[in-house]
């Protein structure tokens, strides 16, 4: 493994374990990597399978996907589980029986949690670069609900508040989609509390999903700042 860091440094300059609070039981990983330097050669070289569906994918996407399942592989492997994680139809991960998790990816970064699926554990992770006000105008009424503008307000200009509120919605979504088995939009949820000291937040359903997701059902989350983005990530029962 630190031979192949090593001589791919160009592509993968940083690759290092990233606990987090508060997230017992939860491993995860974060990884730089550089598209300028991707080449379809790396796959071999750092044991990652290449879907036939990347065949004609752009050098950005095959990037992504390649850094976040290398540490999918690194891992995986230091559980003693087989490296591999598949693909559904809708491109979510498919974990080995007993696991779950969640991968993320954003400018040039890519991130990966782990952790054994015990009670019907649900995870979900997202990191998002900071909207500029412009995009934040843009798509604000695409993302909140009303009501949730007043729960937003706080310490952090609106473009931020409604960084974290897009990126919390985007890990309760992949935290729950294994079990609803499909799309919801954005008004599915609303944000509820944010500790914006603590760097905790609550988001409620507001429709109901599936048989114990049902309307009124909150979620806890924790959000984290890093280099210009803010990683969300929800840890809950089924």
């Amino acid at each position: 493994m630190s031979i192949a860091i090593a001589e791919l440094a160009e592509f993968l300059p940083d690759v290092a374990s990233y606990p987090l609070e508060e997230c017992d039981g939860v491993a995860v990983m974060r990884c730089r990597f550089r598209i300028s330097a991707y080449d379809d050669a790396w796959f071999a070289a750092l044991g990652v399978a290449r879907p036939d569906t990347l065949e004609r994918a752009v050098p950005k996407r095959k990037a992504e996907y390649l850094a976040a399942r290398y540490l999918c592989k690194l891992l995986l492997e230091a559980r003693g589980l087989p490296p591999g994680v598949g693909s559904g139809r809708h491109r979510q991960p498919l974990w080995p029986a007993g696991w779950t998790g969640a991968i993320t990816h954003s400018d040039e970064t890519a991130m990966v949690a782990l952790a054994p699926a015990d009670d019907g554990l649900m995870l979900g992770m997202d990191l998002e670069r900071w909207m500029s006000d412009k995009t934040a105008g843009n798509v604000r009424t695409g993302i909140l609900v009303e009501g949730e503008d007043e729960v937003l307000a706080g310490s952090w200009p609106f473009p931020r508040a409604l960084t974290l509120a897009f990126s919390a919605k985007e890990s309760l979504f992949k935290a729950l989609y294994p079990t609803v088995g499909e799309y919801f939009d954005f008004d599915a949820a609303e944000m509820v509390r944010v500790d914006w000291d603590r760097g905790r937040f609550s988001i409620r359903l507001r429709k109901t999903l599936a048989p114990g997701l049902e309307a009124g059902r909150a979620f806890d989350g924790g959000f984290y700042l890093q280099d210009g983005q803010v990683l969300t990530l929800i840890r809950a029962s089924s």
